[in-house]
């Protein structure tokens, strides 16, 4: 009767690729675990288990699958294995890597290496083949790193992001550009609108940037969440202005190709609030003089109208004008009090009577009534989800310890993972504070106050008065053409909300004539986290 030698060996196949790109596009684990597997069947031999490192560069130690098979090895310590690899580049792409787990496979476990392509051989001359050639594939995956490195970097000075994109942009494939950054939806419009907000003092702290945009997330079905360290990072994300640069490897801030989910001035302004340099008040040019300056613009080319006292023969005069170059009207003033009267009027005539807001009142405090039962209801769904959720994590670790089959290990650690990150989803959006019924109250005291006297308030003497009247009214500025005023003038969503509200148009009420009053409420000052 032949001996076999391969009746007595027990083989393990081992597969990697370095990046997740080669995992999603190609088929490269597939290819080498069909060669390993066809190597050991030329032998006669059955593959007892294959561990697969997808995304992991040959550069490192400690491997997930890697770190398994040692597992594996550790687990059956009465048999003998060969591990198979499908090229001696796939065990380590360097030197002092390759040893080591030479050292923990063959000296410590007693393993035998073989490869399709290449006979390890236990003499010096073998051994000095074999570090010759893990010196050769890590020279090949310095030199790879080096030329891909090379290659974003130019594109970063040419104005283009090479790397993943963050949350609110994704690429596209451009016909002149090649990949190219373009808004990604739901996330570009919540976090332009965080922006925005932030800007002009409706929030003010990171905290309550990161409540709304939860709550934004809420609203859009999206099931994830920010932290601190999230919002902290959106905020400075020049990417979102447009810019592109990278600073470890020395690429200063320059203007991108992609269009960016804010403007410029916005971003700057935000940086400026996040360090402290400007209050959360006004701009420097906002004062008691001309409180419409930078809220109106001219109708001809859109440009933001300019204020100032000009002088006259005898004494200085208030006015406003337009200094864009090429604009028909440039250098034409309207006088103050035109401009002030005129606004007057506007806000006058969207008062609203007694009866009306005392309607209006009453609608929103019945919805809010039932709102609260919602959020009662919710939590309690929510703690219900949560049991659930850590009854299947306990079911799914049990299972983990009891089998000692790395694929299905493999299999019910992804599985817990997915279920942990669900469970700290749900526990951070249970934990973000809500509005007290203190607080609803005297937040519709004071927007129903104003509607009731928007004048009164913009005659105030506080310039967050005045403030607050223009970006509760007329969210979107306004539009002044010369000689012939203000025009049609558009009110914010809010505004028109509530007037519907009022006039008993509409009875069903959802959550966004919260979100509005709210934001109007907490204005510059607020400490409260506008979230409901």
């Amino acid at each position: 009767m032949t001996h076999n030698p391969s009746e007595h060996k027990n083989y393990l196949v081992y597969c990697r690729v370095s990046s997740q790109r080669q995992v999603n596009d190609g088929d490269g684990l597939g290819s080498q675990e069909q060669r390993c597997v066809n190597f050991v069947k030329a032998k006669s031999g059955i593959v007892e288990q294959v561990f697969r490192d997808e995304g992991i560069s040959g550069s490192l130690f400690d491997r997930p699958a890697m770190g398994k098979l040692l597992q594996y090895l550790d687990d059956h310590p009465h048999k003998t294995y060969t591990v198979v690899f499908d090229d001696l580049s796939r065990l380590a792409r360097d030197v002092n890597v390759h040893l080591r787990l030479k050292m923990e496979l063959v000296k410590n476990r007693g393993v035998t290496l073989e490869c399709p392509n290449f006979n390890f051989e236990d003499t010096p001359e073998g051994e000095f083949i074999e570090t010759i050639l893990a010196g050769k594939a890590e020279l090949d995956r310095k030199q790879n790193r080096r030329q891909v490195i090379q290659k974003q970097k130019a594109r970063l000075e040419r104005g283009y992001w090479p790397f993943n994109p963050p949350l609110a942009l994704k690429h596209i494939k451009h016909k002149e550009h090649g990949k190219l950054l373009v808004p990604n939806e739901p996330y570009a419009t919540i976090f332009k609108n965080a922006f925005a907000m932030y800007e002009h003092h409706l929030l003010n702290t990171q905290d309550q940037v990161r409540a709304y945009i939860l709550h934004e997330y809420k609203k859009h079905g999206v099931k994830r969440s920010i932290s601190i360290h999230g919002v902290q990072d959106t905020l400075t994300k020049a990417l979102y202005a447009g810019y592109v640069e990278y600073e470890p490897w020395e690429v200063e801030r320059r203007d991108g190709h992609h269009e960016g989910i804010i403007s410029k001035e916005t971003f700057e302004n935000v940086q400026n609030k996040l360090l402290g340099r400007t209050k959360p008040k006004f701009v420097k040019s906002y004062s008691a003089d001309f409180p419409l300056k930078g809220f109106v613009a001219c109708t001809e080319c859109g440009a933001k109208l300019r204020a100032s006292w000009n002088k006259g023969r005898t004494k200085k005069y208030p006015n406003y004008w337009c200094q864009t170059q090429g604009c028909k009207y440039r250098y034409k003033v309207t006088k103050r009090y035109a401009i002030h009267e005129e606004f007057e009027n506007i806000l006058g005539r969207v008062k609203l009577d007694s009866d009306k807001l005392g309607l209006a009142k009453a609608i929103l405090s019945d919805v809010w009534d039932q709102s609260k039962r919602d959020y009662v209801s919710g939590q309690k769904e929510s703690q219900t989800r949560l049991g659930e959720l850590q009854g299947q994590i306990d079911s799914l670790a049990e299972r983990v310890a009891k089998t000692d089959k790395a694929q299905l290990i493999e299999t019910y650690e992804k599985k817990i993972e997915k279920l942990v990150d669900e469970q700290t989803s749900l526990i951070e959006m249970m934990g973000v504070p809500r509005y007290t019924d203190k607080q609803f109250g005297t937040c519709m005291d004071r927007v129903c106050g104003t509607l009731d006297n928007p004048l009164k308030l913009w005659n105030s003497d506080n310039l967050e008065d005045k403030r607050t009247v223009l970006y509760m009214f007329f969210e979107d500025g306004l539009s002044y053409r010369y000689k012939e005023g203000f025009g049609t003038v558009k009110y914010s969503d809010g505004i028109n909300l509530l007037q519907d509200i009022a006039e008993a148009k509409i009875r069903d009420v959802d959550s966004p004539v919260f979100d509005l009053t709210l934001t109007w409420y907490a204005g510059p000052s607020a400490d409260v986290d506008l979230r409901f």
